[in-house]
């Protein structure tokens, strides 16, 4: 990757730009359908289940589950939401209604992700559903692309304030178009340009290039209008076709950066939206609810909503865990940040012949003048971390040869000085490494989180240095001692707090 220059942590925004502008004018299992109704008895909610002929009364009182479906898999932002609610909603019903998460429920490999998981729901395969907002414009639904206008939604903070401001209800009432009402609105994180190679800094540097996007009518469109084709296929934007040099970069959020399939340079005050999650549950379903049922959902909803302003993960703080795992953040010029402004001005033009969409784009105008971005919700510019040069081999590469495994709690990583929920609940578990003549695979087992990675190590006499492919292609030196089967490490050298905690926490006793 080359080398971004980052100049000061202060840089000019788009915002800057729209005000002048404004002056002027991303478990395959086929789920059984299985509709539940709540009726009051005794005070309690009860079950009633469906089969392939339809709904049916009576039966047992027991407790009655909704499953709810994402494309997205346990660890993401979307996840922790979703286990929130579930929680919120067992608690609230007296354990009488459980909500059962089908994570990637429309499979690994699917096209227009988003999209089928929302159709899921809409034919009730599933419940409810946790969908992007931006994904509902394929689905008839226009109600929402205000919120995805370009350049417009720039800081969490806006955003925060949309999803609870009155226009939030006038935002969902278009979702009953595609058979779906809304529960909530979830805001997650700022989306960006991440070039692959070169920082994407103006209309010219995507230019002919192919731009990895997640399925939206109005993302493409944004992305067309810059000169780049949009594609969410892995086959046009997969790890091939970036080597070949045909994919300039990808449209995603510091948070979500680990899904990069390259080292990429992210330009830090270019935010084309904000992914905000919207919550909503199969009309059907919720009109068979008795009154109970629905408030215990809504009352989940709005819960749930609180929950994910107060926790998620600020762009600050986001953008800082991307440079310490070897990202670069650049800014953009003003001169830049006008041509882009300047180059989807068709967007707009087009959003704004509809005059529903343009009250709603004037509305969060109004309100983003009204709105403090705070320092925690920029991005500070870093320049990518050297790649250091491990030491030449020395000895034998053998000498650690063997399957080594260490356990560590949430709670061990705490008092260790691990602070971010996401990395508390993502990195705790069973860990297995496998280390062969210079090759390492590791897997994570733990209740909420499985995965393997694998790559290369270096032994240099008493020191092994870890390419993490898995980090932005991050090598990291420690020191080694093997002692009665026990290997323990020690950093030589700084990096992420996280990462040390991984691989020094505990002794790593070889197993085989």
């Amino acid at each position: 990757m080359l080398a971004a220059m980052c100049a000061g942590s202060a840089f000019p925004t788009v915002d800057l730009v729209h005000r002048l502008r404004e002056e002027a004018m991303g478990k395959t299992a086929k789920p059984l359908r299985c509709l539940a109704i709540l009726a009051i008895a005794s005070g309690s909610l009860v079950a009633c289940t469906s089969g392939p002929s339809g709904n049916k009364a009576g039966g047992d009182a027991g407790p009655v589950t909704l499953r709810i479906g994402t494309a997205d898999y346990l660890g993401r932002p979307s996840a922790d939401a979703i286990q929130e609610f579930a929680r919120q909603a067992k608690t609230r019903s007296g354990g009488r209604l459980i909500i059962e998460p089908v994570w990637q429920a429309a499979g690994e490999k699917a096209d227009d992700w988003d999209q089928a998981v929302a159709r899921m729901v809409k034919d009730g395969r599933l419940d409810l559903g946790v969908i992007p907002t931006r994904a509902w414009d394929t689905e008839g639904v226009t109600s929402l692309r205000a919120l995805h206008a370009p350049f417009l939604v720039t800081s969490d903070a806006l955003a925060d304030q949309i999803v609870v401001a009155d226009l939030a209800d006038e935002m969902m009432a278009g979702l009953d178009k595609a058979g779906v009402a809304g529960l909530a609105l979830l805001p997650e994180s700022l989306r960006h340009p991440f070039g692959y190679g070169r920082a994407l800094l103006s209309p010219k540097d995507y230019a002919g290039k192919t731009f990895r996007t997640p399925r939206s009518e109005l993302g493409d469109a944004t992305i067309s209008a810059l000169g780049a084709k949009p594609s969410d296929a892995d086959d046009e934007v997969g790890m091939e076709a970036i080597q070949a040099g045909r994919v300039g970069g990808s449209d995603t959020a510091f948070v979500l950066a680990e899904s990069l399939q390259a080292p990429a340079i992210a330009t830090g005050n270019v935010t084309f939206t904000t992914k905000v999650n919207s919550l909503v549950i199969n009309s059907k379903v919720l009109s068979e609810l008795a009154p109970t049922a629905k408030r215990v959902l809504k009352d989940a909803a709005s819960a749930t909503q609180r929950w994910v302003l107060d926790h998620r993960v600020t762009e600050a703080e986001a953008a800082r865990m991307y440079c310490s795992g070897g990202g670069a953040i650049v800014a953009a010029s003003d001169a830049d940040l006008t041509a882009l402004v300047r180059a989807v001005q068709p967007v707009y033009d087009q959003l704004e012949r509809d005059a529903a969409t343009k009250r709603l784009l004037d509305r969060i105008r109004e309100l983003k003048r009204t709105v403090r971005v705070s320092a925690q919700g920029v991005a500070t510019p870093c320049q990518a971390r050297a790649r250091a040069t491990p030491p030449p081999a020395t000895g034998s590469q053998s000498i650690l040869n063997g399957v080594y495994r260490y356990e560590i709690t949430q709670q061990e990583l705490r008092g260790l000085g691990v602070t971010n929920p996401r990395d508390l609940a993502r990195n705790e578990g069973m860990f297995t490494w496998r280390l062969h003549d210079g090759r390492y695979t590791f897997d994570q087992a733990a209740p909420g989180e499985t995965d393997h990675q694998e790559g290369k190590y270096t032994i240099a006499g008493n020191r092994v240095t870890f390419q993490l492919s898995w980090v932005n292609d991050l090598q990291v030196t420690f020191t080694w001692k093997i002692s009665d089967k026990v290997l323990t490490l020690q950093l030589d050298g700084e990096t992420e707090l996280l990462l040390k905690a991984l691989f020094t926490a505990h002794p790593w006793t070889q197993i085989a």
